[in-house]
């Protein structure tokens, strides 16, 4: 389900059932801060700490499910400020027409029988802890001043409540008294939950798990009797309230409600094979709690729709909003805003588009309006920003320019960005690639016709600029030999660097590291002076027999076919085009040496270092790996054929394009390791470890992975097929792809936290295996041996099961509603705490000596609700 909304709004979705029907409940709540003439909306951020901290509800603000009535509540303080007697106030709260008054006393105590004197007070919170009830008194058993029968006789002093009904007011405490707030009753206290119902068979045949039929929908209503609007099913527009003695500075606070109403869009699929619909409804104000003392109210838009299922399954979107009800926006507005929102490359950007959803004209707080308070992290970070700075500075003065002019100092707090504008940002960047794009290819073009006119055409130096380019370099020279300032800089040095050999070690690492990371690319000759050393065969054997370094090496095209080396440190060696066949190494290190183009047949590595190696465009045929260490390599179209590979570990890989080809693979560890658009065909992994692997867009055919470790293991748009997992252990295993899994065998595997959710099983085999606590429903199951498998805890809902068999199967606490089981074999199957409820088995199936005790059955009648 995607959830599309402003920020300032907090969406509830509650799908539920009641009386035979699905439902799906929709609530938007808003905090408004109304302490200036022009409301504010509030962000959601803020409303969540509003109700941690003076809701006094425990931090839940709504329940999900529309209430019946509308109802207003009321969380703050009493002030005695405007009071004469300081000792207790009257407090008066104006809903409309609806007026309710409580009365606040300062601290009392009851002893001997008698009342004391309140107390003189400033403020006191309207806390069910301040009103009448106590340990016993199940309608508010956090209060004071209720006394339990074993205790009448006791000589104890009392606290009293400090709220009360100033028409029903403590005399007696041995007398029972109700307890009175203008806050929320507590859905656990029987004054709301004695209206939850009774359990009966009709109720189990239809709608469990759903609402009891007798259920009165009023327990939802938090508020006491005495402020819910029992004549209505919501506020009127531009309701107005008054609150009188709960303000420490104003004695009335007053105010209108805006007249906004709530908008949602749901779009619906009933099953993939339906047509997605969606549905525009409008949300009603059913609740409105005010907090004086901030001068702050929530309001609450609550409606419900049908839907097909009770568990929410059919929605795919949801879009909540808040409008002027005077002046609703058009469906398609908000059906534009959906479909970009469902468009993966437009979504992010229209995430911070809080005023397509929000009332005109209405100030409102988003993601980040406000700059967060400086903490000491926050402090680190900006000084060590503008350290940065100055250091670059430095630099740029020493390379002979102005540092200030290209990093400016900067004074005060600088502007935060603003996201809204991020849309319009995104679209200037897209146009910009474009006009790019357009310049390069007429640069392509332009080039071509200069090749062919062999200088003639003189356009691809105007697309180009060259000529503009030389004479700004030849100004900057002779500006640099006119200025005696700027002879020592690092720009006066550039030409002397690159003409002498071994100037600057730093630049030597440079020039290797660039030689061995672009070796695939087929530029020509290479320039090559005394730092690369292009040598041969007999070239190299007399360097090893000197003990001279190899390091940087130039073996290009070389004949090192059936030598070995041992305890070599061929580091940024070039092998570009070199034949190894049958060559063996022994102990080298080969980090960032060049394997491109080379022949690398029946070549022999063990006990090797292999960091940042370029292997791009490699192929090893027949190769054999042993004890070898790959760590932190980008490969293109690299290629394994009949290879072994023995106790290596993998480290930090990113393959792209590249094909393994009838190898075999024993105790490696991959750690980090991702291939990307590659195959992997008839090739066999025993006892190997994966540790935060990703396979996106591969071909996985006829291999083994038997005994393997998988941890994190994440398989996007990846097609499998004949393959097996056995005896494998698969824990946080993330499977997506758009095609069946064909032949896969999951023979004693261990699964583990993982989702396989909307996946096509063909022709699998799970025998004997363990599948805990992971997501496979919406799945189809076809043709399965499940033979002696385990669920618990695990998901299979709206999943399809056709000729699957169970025999001897525990399916304990295994989830299965609303699957469908065609000509599945149920023989021996433990079925104890199972929820099958909603399930078709059809006739089909075979049912034989089950155990069936405590299995979920229910609800059998009233599968799918019509959502029309």
């Amino acid at each position: 389900m995607k959830i599309s909304k402003p920020f300032p709004l907090s969406l509830q979705v509650r799908p539920y059932r009641w009386r035979g029907q699905s439902r799906i409940g929709l609530s938007i709540i808003v905090l408004v801060d109304a302490s200036e003439l022009v409301p504010v909306i509030e962000s959601e951020q803020k409303l969540w700490e509003l109700a941690n901290t003076e809701l006094d509800s425990g931090g839940v603000i709504e329940y999900g499910i529309p209430k019946v009535n509308p109802e207003f509540l009321v969380s703050g303080k009493a002030y005695s400020n405007f009071s004469k007697d300081k000792t207790k106030v009257d407090l008066t709260v104006r809903v409309n027409d609806l007026v309710r008054q409580l009365r606040v006393f300062g601290e009392r105590e009851y002893i001997d029988k008698k009342i004391t004197n309140p107390k003189e007070f400033k403020e006191i919170p309207l806390t069910w802890a301040n009103s009448y009830g106590g340990e016993g008194f199940e309608n508010n058993p956090m209060g004071k001043g209720y006394i339990k029968k074993n205790d009448e006789q006791s000589n104890e002093p009392i606290i009293l409540p400090n709220i009360e009904n100033p028409n029903h007011l403590i005399v007696e405490l041995r007398d029972e008294y109700k307890s009175y707030n203008f806050g929320p009753q507590s859905m656990v206290w029987p004054v709301r939950f004695g209206k939850v119902g009774t359990y009966s068979e009709e109720w189990k045949k239809r709608d469990f798990p759903g609402f009891f039929p007798d259920m009165d929908p009023t327990m939802f209503n938090a508020a006491q009797d005495d402020q819910i609007f029992k004549n209505l099913d919501c506020f009127p527009n531009n309701t107005n309230f008054s609150v009188i003695n709960m303000h420490p500075e104003k004695e009335v606070w007053k105010g209108i409600i805006p007249a906004w109403s709530g908008r949602c869009l749901v779009k619906l699929q009933k099953t993939p094979d339906h047509e997605a619909e969606v549905i525009d409804v409008s949300l009603k104000l059913k609740t409105l709690w005010l907090v004086p003392h901030l001068e702050k109210y929530i309001l609450i838009f609550q409606e419900s729709i049908p839907s097909w299922f009770d568990d929410g399954t059919e929605i795919i979107h949801v879009l909540a909003s808040l409008e002027w009800g005077h002046s609703p926006k058009p469906a398609d507005h908000y059906m534009q805003f959906m479909s970009l929102r469902e468009d993966h490359y437009t979504s992010a950007l229209k995430a911070f588009s809080d005023e397509d959803l929000l009332p005109e004209n209405v100030k409102h707080i988003g993601f980040d309006s406000e700059p967060a308070e400086v903490g000491e992290l926050t402090e680190k970070l900006l000084k060590f920003q503008d350290y940065v700075k100055k250091i670059t500075r430095e630099h740029i003065n020493e390379i002979g320019l102005d540092g200030s002019y290209y990093l400016p100092q900067e004074v005060g707090p600088q502007p935060r960005s603003n996201l809204k504008f991020l849309n319009e940002k995104q679209k200037w960047q897209d146009d910009r690639v474009e006009q790019l794009r357009n310049h390069f290819n007429d640069v392509k073009a332009a080039r071509k016709r200069y090749v062919l006119s062999k200088g003639v055409d003189k356009e691809f130096d105007e697309l180009t600029r060259a000529n503009e380019l030389y004479e700004f370099a030849t100004s900057d020279l002779k500006n640099i030999k006119q200025n005696p300032n700027l002879e020592d800089t690092k720009l006066s040095k550039l030409q002397e660097m690159y003409s002498e050999e071994n100037s600057d070690q730093r630049i030597d690492k440079l020039k290797k590291k660039m030689w061995s990371l672009t070796a695939q690319f087929d530029q020509g000759e290479y320039s090559i002076n005394s730092l690369a050393r292009k040598v041969n065969r007999d070239g190299l054997i007399e360097m090893i027999a000197k003990a001279e370094s190899v390091e940087g090496i130039h073996l290009t095209d070389a004949d090192l076919s059936k030598l070995e080396f041992k305890n070599i440190d061929f580091s940024f060696a070039i092998f570009k085009g070199t034949n190894l066949t049958g060559c063996r190494f022994i102990k080298c290190k080969l980090n960032e040496a060049a394997f491109s183009f080379a022949i690398l047949n029946n070549v022999v590595f063990d006990d090797c270092e292999f960091l940042t190696t370029n292997f791009n465009q490699a192929k090893f045929d027949g190769s054999y790996f042993k004890n070898c260490k790959f760590e932190k390599l980008v490969i293109f179209e690299y290629s394994f054929f009949k290879c072994q590979i023995e106790s290596c570990y993998f480290k930090e890989i990113l393959a792209h394009q590249s094909t393994f080809l009838n190898c075999k693979f024993k105790e490696c560890v991959h750690d980090g390791f991702s291939m990307v658009q590659s195959s992997y065909k008839d090739c066999e992994y025993l006892d190997c470890e994966w540790q935060r692997c990703a396979y996106t867009e591969c071909s996985i055919e006829n291999c083994d992975f038997n005994k393997n470790y998988f941890y994190r293991f994440a398989l996007t748009l990846t097609d499998i097929e004949n393959s097996s997992f056995k005896s494998s252990w698969l824990e946080a295993l993330s499977v997506i792809s758009d095609n069946p899994l064909v032949k896969i065998d999951f023979t004693e595997c261990y699964i583990k936290n993982s989702s396989l959710r909307k996946q096509n099983f063909r022709g699998c085999i799970f025998n004997n295996s363990i599948i805990e606590n992971s997501e496979l429903s919406h799945s189809s199951f076809v043709d399965i041996d499940m033979t002696c498998i385990e669920v618990p805890d695990s998901l299979f809902r709206h999943s399809k099961f056709s000729k699957v068999d169970f025999t001897n199967s525990n399916l304990m606490t295994g989830t299965f509603t609303h699957s469908i089981f065609s000509e599945v074999n149920f023989t021996h199957v433990n079925f104890f705490r199972c929820e099958m409820g909603h399930t078709i088995i059809k006739d089909d199936c075979i049912e034989h000596e089950n155990y069936m005790e405590l299995i979920q059955l229910e609800p059998t009648e009233g599968r799918v609700s019509d959502a029309s």
